[in-house]
């Protein structure tokens, strides 16, 4: 046995974790080596010292786990209960944007029968007449007619540039 796999025995022994057949080896190995008895010596010494400042559980393994497995309990309902709660949240979100989807219907709706209703009023209005239109542009010509989709009054005021009449944009 070299001295590596003598640690690790005497490590495991130190621990409670050696067999009782490699147990028997490694005290025959270790009366031939005193420097690793020595060893095994100062690790127990530092075994005892630690257990004196450790407490020894005050649960047993049994209890820690039926505490672990009731907090999972715990806390899996309480995740059920975050489910249950995101639903209501969703449907009333969804009923809440079904409400606004409505509303903005209505408001278009709305707004293009307003709109129609303001075209149809202009449309029956008394018809505008347009005795003269006056300009300061020289040379002016206007040209004055009724639309006949809208039925709106169009007034064209028309200059001469080099013998070419075009449309004014006033």
């Amino acid at each position: 046995m070299n001295r590596r796999k003598a640690e690790r025995w005497i490590s495991m022994d130190v621990d409670g974790e050696l067999s009782s057949r490699r147990r028997s080896r490694l005290a025959g190995w270790l009366e031939r080596h005193p420097d690793m008895k020595d060893l095994q010596d100062a690790w127990l010494l530092q075994k005892k010292i630690l257990h004196e400042y450790i407490p020894e559980p005050v649960q047993t393994p049994e209890a820690a786990w039926q505490n672990i497995r009731r907090m999972i309990r715990a806390e899996s309902a309480g995740r059920d209960m975050v489910n249950n709660d995101m639903s209501g949240y969703r449907f009333k979100f969804a009923s809440a944007m079904a409400v606004a989807l409505l509303m903005i219907l209505a408001g278009i709706f709305f707004l293009q029968s307003w709109a129609l209703e303001d075209l149809d009023m202009i449309a029956h209005m008394d018809r505008t007449e347009v005795e003269w239109v006056e300009s300061d542009l020289p040379d002016a010509m206007s040209m004055v007619y009724e639309d006949a989709d809208t039925g709106l009054t169009v007034i064209w005021v028309l200059t001469a540039e080099n013998g070419k009449e075009e449309p004014d944009a006033g």
